[in-house]
């Protein structure tokens, strides 16, 4: 793909992403060549009367908007912004994460994607990977003070690090006053982990990690524009995951891997069983119905906050009867039933070589006797666990995506 190409994709989506701007809106404006596109179609929407203010995320940017006179705002106008446009260098094409900063604004970048409402990313077909460290580096802003001390923290990290200059060879310097370590991690297998883990390093500032911030992604290539909406965006509000099978289906294993790839809170529901559950399936005594009132009670309890917070979350239960289910699930739009199905000869070998869990091998006919499979009508997630975990997991978040919200214009353009 030539240059010229490249561009002309990346106008097309930038075109596409605008479109989400309406009457008086604030309106973050990204920085980057693709991001450059963004504020020229603004620009001309602007001179037909739309009616909108810009907060920039770099001093460049902020020429550039002047100049083609979008008036601008700033922190101290309008605390919270409506929607945000901007490129990326990556996009985690099943969760929408991102590596931004480049071009040497993440810090800016990000401090406006966390005020933003909405978050719309324009990029070329390129620019969409399998995993997040594919090509791109995980840029890294540090304070200059102590830089190689940070720089040995990151590279004890795993990291392979290289300082980024400026085309006179001198330390690039940010609008902030602060320099980029570009960091290569290879491939990320947990995306929010690693930005947790760099964010904890004294002298780093912020990073190019950007996980579950984009709402929306407009993709550009030859068959046209397609935007791709965030798991997180389901029926309209942020989805709780409730993983259900039997014992030895892998709802732990598969879970963890769903909150390392989307950044969701992660709850173990055995862990909220009563502790006369436990000891009961400790001595391979099956539980009642009665035993597991009040632990599906905690269960929804759980999800009830998750709710009420507005955030998404992710908890195992393995809500084998419809009439459990119907207590974790009820009606809460929020919560989507993903089920783990397998053969019980799977099943059977995975418990046979688990051990220090409290769910003895001896239970799985009795679990296997209870099950109830979902119906169609309570329209769970289904996923085969004969795969990787990773691959399992991977999936769940297509299914997922599959049902996110869709507004006006999604899908091709």
């Amino acid at each position: 793909m030539n240059d010229a190409d490249r561009n002309a994709f990346k106008r097309a989506a930038a075109e596409a992403a605008v479109e989400l701007v309406q009457d008086g809106m604030v309106v973050g404006l990204g920085t980057g060549s693709t991001a450059a596109f963004a504020v020229e179609a603004l620009a001309r929407r602007h001179r037909q009367g739309l009616r909108f203010v810009g907060i920039p995320t770099s001093e460049k940017t902020a020429a550039q908007a002047r100049q083609a006179g979008i008036p601008l705002t700033s922190f101290a106008e309008h605390r919270q912004i409506d929607l945000t446009i901007d490129g990326a260098d990556e996009v985690e094409q099943a969760t929408l994460n991102l590596i931004k900063g480049l071009g040497g604004a993440l810090l800016r970048e990000k401090i406006v994607a966390a005020a933003s409402r909405r978050l719309a990313i324009v990029v070329d077909g390129a620019k969409l990977v399998d995993r997040l460290g594919a090509h791109a580096p995980v840029p890294v802003e540090v304070v200059a003070f102590g830089l190689e001390a940070t720089q040995y923290a990151l590279e004890a990290r795993g990291a392979s690090v290289e300082l980024r200059r400026s085309q006179a060879h001198q330390p690039f310097v940010t609008d902030s006053g602060n320099h980029i370590l570009d960091c290569r991690f290879g491939s990320i297998a947990d995306p929010a982990r690693l930005e947790e883990r760099i964010g904890r390093i004294v002298g780093v500032v912020e990073s190019g990690l950007f996980i579950g911030r984009a709402e929306h992604v407009f993709v550009a290539d030859i068959t046209g524009v397609q935007r791709l909406d965030n798991p997180r965006a389901h029926r309209g509000v942020p989805p709780v995951l409730v993983i259900m099978g039997v014992s030895g289906s892998g709802k732990s294993t598969v879970a963890v891997e769903l909150a390392a790839r989307l950044g969701w809170t992660f709850e173990e529901g055995d862990r909220l069983h009563p502790e006369a559950n436990v000891a009961k399936m400790h001595a391979g005594i099956p539980l009642t119905d009665a035993d597991r009132q009040p632990w599906l009670e905690a269960v929804a309890a759980w999800i009830d906050g998750q709710r009420a917070s507005g955030q998404p979350g992710i908890i195992t239960c393995s809500a084998l009867k419809r009439s459990y289910r119907q207590i974790v699930i009820g009606d809460r739009p929020e919560a989507r039933l993903v089920y783990l199905r397998g053969s019980r000869d799977l099943i059977a070998e995975r418990l046979s070589g688990r051990s220090g869990h409290f769910m003895p091998a001896s239970l799985l006919q009795s679990q296997i006797d209870t099950l109830e499979e979902p119906r169609p009508e309570e329209d769970s997630l289904t996923a085969d666990i004969g795969p990787p975990p990773g691959e399992v997991a991977d999936q769940i978040i297509r299914q997922l995506r599959a049902t996110a919200a869709v507004g006006p214009g999604a899908g091709r353009q």
